[in-house]
C-alpha cells in the first residue's frame, strides 16, 4: 500500500507540472489496483511493425489500471482506450524522398539522365532485396524496370543512370521491407528530356547609339526545338558591369514575345543588361551581358536601327525632338519619290523627345524592297510647323 501511495503522490505531481488535469480513486481490489481518468487533447496515431506511436496526446484515456501483481519486480499497464471508438491505424510513412522536383527535366546533349531517391524509413528497416525500383514509361508507351543501385558515398541514397532520347517520360520510385505492411510504397512523376533555348540575338538597344530614357525597347530573336514551347523571360539590369550586381527587373516580358519596353530610366548612363530564357519545361540559358547608353533630349530627327532587316521581324524607331506640345507625322519615300508610307497624326507633349515605331511596310502591309528611303517629319505646334528629315536604309 505504501508503494502505491508513492506512486500516486508522484503522479499527482508531475500532472501538476505538466497542465494536465488528473482524477484518481483508489478502490479496494483483488491484487490492489488504481484507476483514473485523464484530460487531454486529441492526437493521430499510427501502427507499424509491432509499436504504437503517437504524434500528440490522446483524448479521454480512461480506466487506466496499473496492477502489482503478485511479484515484487511486475508491473503491468492496460487501458481500453482503442474500446471507446471505431479505430482505424493511420499510416503516415514516407520510405522514400525525392532528391528532384516530382515533374523534371534532363538536357538532351548534356549527358545521361540520372534519377536518384533516397530511402527514408523512420526505423532504418533497410530495403528488400532488389529494392528500390524504377519503373520508367517511354514516350512510345512501353515500360522498363530497373533496379537501383546503393551511392557509394552515401548509403541511403540510390541512383539510375540512363541515357534517353528527347521525349517526355512517366518516372515511378517503388520500395518496401519486410515490416512494410502496406505492400509498396511508390512516389511517381513525369521526367522530360529536352534541349535549351539557343541562338538569342540581341536587335535593341542599339550599343552604340543613345536611347531614350523614357522608353526604352528592348527586342531579340531566340530559337526553341521544343513543340508548342512557352518561353518565359527574367530580364536582369543595372549600371554595374558586373553580373552578379544587377538586380531582376520587377516586370518580366510576356511568354515568347520577342520584345519588352522599359519607362524611366536615368538620363546620361551606360546601362547593363542580360536575359535568363526557360523553356516551357525549366530547361534555362543565361545571355551573355549587353549595354547601351541613355540620352537626354535629342537634337534631331533620326531612326535606329539604321540599317535594319523588317524580313526578321525588326522594326526602327523614328526618334526625335517636341519643344512644344504638338502633333508630329512621318510619311515615307522611295528614291523615286513616290509615297510608300505614312504614319498617323499623334499628339505628344512637349520638351521630350518622342519615338514612333516603324515596321518596314507599305501602307498596304507589304513589306519594302532593299534600298534607301526618305523620311520626313512634318510637327505642328500650336503657333507653326516645323519638318525634318532622314535617310533610312532597309537590308533584307
Amino acid at each position: 500500500m505504501k508503494r502505491i501511495f508513492a506512486l500516486l503522490v508522484s503522479i499527482f505531481y508531475i500532472m501538476i507540472f505538466t497542465s494536465v488535469i488528473c482524477a484518481w480513486y483508489i478502490f479496494p481490489n483483488k491484487g490492489e489496483s488504481i484507476s483514473g481518468y485523464q484530460s487531454l487533447s486529441p492526437g493521430k496515431f499510427f501502427m507499424y511493425y509491432k509499436w504504437f506511436c503517437g504524434d500528440s496526446a490522446i483524448f479521454s484515456l480512461n480506466r487506466l489500471t496499473i496492477s502489482t501483481g503478485d511479484s515484487d519486480n511486475y508491473t503491468e499497464i492496460s487501458n481500453n482506450y482503442f474500446d471507446e471508438f471505431d479505430y482505424e491505424p493511420i499510416v503516415d510513412l514516407q520510405l522514400l524522398k525525392l532528391l528532384h522536383n516530382q515533374n523534371t527535366f534532363s538536357i538532351y546533349d548534356e549527358g545521361d539522365a540520372i534519377f536518384q531517391v533516397e530511402h527514408n524509413d523512420l526505423y532504418d528497416n533497410p530495403p528488400r532485396d532488389g529494392y528500390p525500383q524504377l519503373l520508367l514509361t517511354f514516350p512510345d508507351g512501353s515500360t522498363q524496370t530497373y533496379t537501383m543501385h546503393k551511392n557509394s558515398v552515401t548509403n541511403n541514397i540510390y541512383t539510375y543512370s540512363l541515357s534517353l532520347g528527347k521525349g517526355s517520360y512517366d518516372y515511378k520510385y517503388m520500395t518496401t521491407n519486410k515490416h512494410y505492411e502496406q505492400g509498396f510504397y511508390e512516389i511517381s512523376g513525369h521526367w522530360h528530356v529536352t534541349t535549351k533555348p539557343y541562338n538569342f540575338v540581341k536587335e535593341n538597344p542599339v550599343s552604340f547609339v543613345e536611347v531614350l530614357p523614357d522608353n526604352t525597347y528592348f527586342s531579340w530573336t531566340i530559337s526553341t526545338d521544343e513543340t508548342n514551347d512557352a518561353l518565359s523571360y527574367e530580364l536582369y539590369i543595372g549600371l554595374s558591369p558586373e553580373k552578379s550586381k544587377l538586380r531582376k527587373f520587377e516586370a518580366n516580358p510576356e511568354t515568347n514575345s520577342l520584345s519588352f519596353t522599359i519607362s524611366k530610366l536615368n538620363h546620361k548612363r551606360k546601362y547593363y543588361w542580360y536575359m535568363v530564357v526557360k523553356n516551357k519545361f525549366g530547361a534555362m540559358i543565361e545571355t551573355e551581358m549587353y549595354s547601351f547608353i541613355t540620352g537626354g533630349m535629342v537634337e534631331k530627327f533620326y531612326n535606329a536601327p539604321n540599317p535594319f532587316n523588317p524580313a526578321k521581324g525588326v522594326k526602327t524607331d523614328f526618334v526625335f525632338p517636341m519643344y512644344q506640345d504638338g502633333t508630329a507625322q512621318i510619311t515615307v519615300y522611295s528614291e523615286y519619290g513616290d509615297k510608300v508610307w505614312e504614319s498617323e497624326s499623334l499628339f505628344f507633349s512637349g520638351n521630350n523627345s518622342q519615338t514612333i515605331r516603324y515596321d518596314g511596310k507599305d501602307n498596304s502591309g507589304k513589306m519594302l524592297y532593299n534600298g534607301t528611303y526618305l523620311a520626313i517629319l512634318t510637327k505642328k505646334y500650336s503657333n507653326k510647323t516645323e519638318t525634318e528629315r532622314c535617310r533610312i536604309l532597309i537590308i533584307k
